[in-house]
């Protein structure tokens, strides 16, 4: 596919600011892609350019097609990168203003989430009903505004007032590990670029051109480090559309690709209007449903490239059952008629929606898989051996030591815990230090103190072996083998052994010891470091299990995003689901138009997932409380072009909806006399 002429315009484009306003499906990674050939074609070096994506998926897609266009070895000169990536980068290299001695830990999610949830325990043990996902929700906001925890405003509401007790001992705790969190690979880096006039000109030095990926998902941390980076010809060019903003409830601005042009006046907007996805009827009904917007937008039209398909079925169903039972049944329909499995996605707004719709694919022998189910990373055994390397490679993360100080089980009880964070706190050198000197310093029981002397041995030697040169996964292997890991698996605490599922997680800890082994082989990466593996498995978005099954994908609208499939079943389009009724209902704190604007600009995208076939359901009743309630379909889809859509009532539902439909009849019958 050669390029269209709104495309030759963003790659053409030489010198100065440049917002693409990609519309879904309208070849943006193209666009971006060719964009870095022709300025190397003009002679930019291949190391001056920054391309950053928001995905180590989007990355990786990237760098395969600059591979073809280019060739190979000019492409791995392209700084290709996420925003997190991209902090290792700059923190690695600029170490000295960040005041460690360059050996740092990243903590992802659960890491940080871990933390907060200790401190939470430590601070305020009898509020324990306060979720910590959402306190460290308010710490992150707060850090990406650059808010330090001495100028946050306390409220009277109880989650902004915990968590502004634990945020500077979550900093605190922070710095005393030597680690940064996900936020502070963005926040930092920006940081230190606008107070160091030295840093910031090196930086801009280096980078000639700067190009931004998914630019209307950035938050503000994001946007002043693309500020920073940006030279004095304002050579950057961010892609990105305003109408699939819809992350604003973890910190995106839609206001930066709104305002770019403020940001960066003498701006050149390319609108890619061209859609290759969708077929005309589905791009009829996304654009009606996003001009009805009450809120800012940058006005855009698709235009299917594909030409004319099927209408958009709107399928009314009586009750969450029959929705379920409709979507089961019409699966199987297009599975017999050719399509596969995986050609077919259900979309919804929460994951409570997919309860009942599990079940009646189970009962009709459809195979599905869940987007955002356990990642390889995540499983428990693979966590465990995570934190021994952590353990060795930064003897301060505490975290880390934390989990494997008593795991598998060597004599180290809560008391003797407590112990020891006495003992850190009495000579202030930190719980590491403190779990070091703990045999000696303290008197324990036998068990605990052979126990942690064996715990130390075995992190000490593989520290020695490292510094020595052995290979990574040996060292590793031994280590794990070393504490028993293995036979601890075998041997629950629970006692209830399982032979298969315990030498499937065995299989996973082997799985992750050979991924060391292929990082250790990619020898034209430089010298492989425990540092920089374990970073790697930290900065991962995606599992490396790809799921190649021909299965029918179950997801949210969020996790859908940059998905598409040639059929689309978007379920619950009613009023309390679609939009939320967090965003609509008066007494929910802090809702807002805003919110509505977003839950529009969601159904946009769950629309423009659908390549061929697309079907939007809604409910028209459901029970609460033993008592049959109505429900009113999604304002969004109000005034759909009739010429592109069709009310769809499968044949063999229609005598159990008419059954359904007098069953409520006579349950709001029996309400009214009552």
């Amino acid at each position: 596919m050669s390029l269209n002429s709104s495309q030759r315009q963003a790659v053409e484009h030489v010198q100065g600011p440049l917002l693409v306003l990609a519309g879904a499906g309208s070849g943006k990674t193209r666009v971006i892609t060719h964009r870095i050939a022709r300025l190397i074609d003009r002679g930019v070096r291949p190391e001056a350019i920054l391309a950053v994506s928001f995905t180590n998926k989007a990355s990786a897609e990237m760098a395969e097609r600059m591979a073809k266009l280019i060739g190979p070895k000019m492409a791995k000169k392209v700084l290709l990168s996420t925003f997190h990536s991209f902090g290792v980068r700059f923190l690695h290299q600029e170490k000295g203003a960040l005041g460690y001695d360059g050996k740092f830990v990243v903590f992802d999610q659960g890491d940080s989430l871990g933390l907060v949830r200790e401190l939470l325990r430590r601070l305020r043990p009898n509020q324990r009903k306060l979720d910590p996902s959402a306190l460290q929700a308010r710490i992150s906001l707060w850090k990406n505004a650059f808010i330090p925890p001495e100028r946050v405003v306390v409220t009277d509401f109880e989650y902004d007032d915990v968590a502004s007790e634990i945020y500077p001992e979550y900093e605190q705790s922070l710095r005393s590990m030597r680690a940064v969190d996900f936020d502070d690979l963005v926040v930092v880096p920006a940081r230190l670029l606008k107070e160091h006039t030295d840093i910031r000109d090196r930086w801009r030095g280096k980078l000639q051109h700067v190009l931004i990926d998914e630019f209307q998902d950035t938050n503000g941390a994001q946007m002043e480090l693309a500020k920073q980076l940006t030279n004095a010809l304002n050579n950057i060019c961010v892609v990105g559309d305003d109408d699939q903003s819809i992350y604003g409830w973890r910190g995106a601005d839609v206001r930066n690709i709104l305002e770019f042009e403020k940001t960066f006046p003498g701006t050149k907007v390319v609108k890619l209007e061209d859609n290759y996805r969708s077929v005309a009827p589905i791009l009829k009904v996304a654009n009606h449903a996003i001009a009805q917007s009450k809120g800012k937008r940058h006005i855009k039209q698709l235009r299917a490239a594909r030409g004319s398909g099927a209408r958009v079925r709107l399928c009314p169903v009586t009750s969450p059952d029959a929705e379920a039972r409709l979507v089961a049944r019409e699966i199987n329909e297009l599975h017999k008629e050719g399509r596969r499995f995986s050609d077919m996605a259900v979309l919804y707004r929460s994951n409570r929606s997919a309860r009942l719709l599990e079940e009646e694919l189970r009962a009709h022998k459809v195979p599905y898989r869940m987007v955002g189910g356990t990642q390889f990373y995540d499983r428990k055994e693979v966590k465990d051996s995570i934190a021994y390397l952590r353990a060795v490679a930064n003897p301060w993360d505490e975290l880390a030591l934390r989990r494997i100080l008593n795991y598998p089980p060597r004599g180290v009880g809560h008391v003797t815990v407590q112990q020891i964070d006495e003992l850190a706190r009495r000579e202030g050198k930190g719980f590491s230090r403190a779990v070091q000197r703990a045999p000696e310093a303290l008197n324990l029981g036998r068990a605990a103190s052979n126990g942690i002397k064996a715990l130390n041995h075995h992190l000490q030697e593989a520290r020695e072996r490292l510094q020595s040169g052995d290979p990574l996964r040996s060292v590793a292997k031994d280590l794990l083998e070393g504490v028993r890991l293995r036979d601890d698996i075998d041997s629950p605490e629970d006692g209830e052994k399982n032979t298969t599922a315990n030498n499937k997680r065995w299989e996973n800890v082997e799985h992750f010891l050979s991924s060391m082994e292929r990082y250790e082989g990619r020898t034209d990466e430089g010298k492989p470091s425990l540092e920089e593996f374990l970073q790697r498995m930290t900065l991962r978005v995606e599992t490396e299990e790809e799921e190649a099954n021909n299965t029918v994908v179950l997801s949210t609208l969020h996790a859908a995003k940059g998905l598409e499939f040639p059929a689309v079943f978007f379920i619950g389009c009613v009023e309390g689901q679609l939009p939320h009724r967090r965003t609509t209902d008066p007494n929910v704190k802090d809702a807002s138009p805003t919110d509505v604007e977003e839950e529009r600009r969601l159904f946009y995208v769950g629309v423009t997932r659908a390549r061929d076939l697309l079907y939007l359901s809604y409910t028209q009743q459901r029970m609460m409380r033993g008592k049959t309630i109505p429900l009113a379909r999604s304002r969004f889809l109000e005034g759909l072009p009739e010429n592109f859509t069709e009310e769809y009532v499968r044949p063999d539902e229609e005598a159990s909806q008419l059954g359904e439909v007098a069953d409520f009849a006579a349950s709001l019958i029996a309400q009214l006399e009552s």
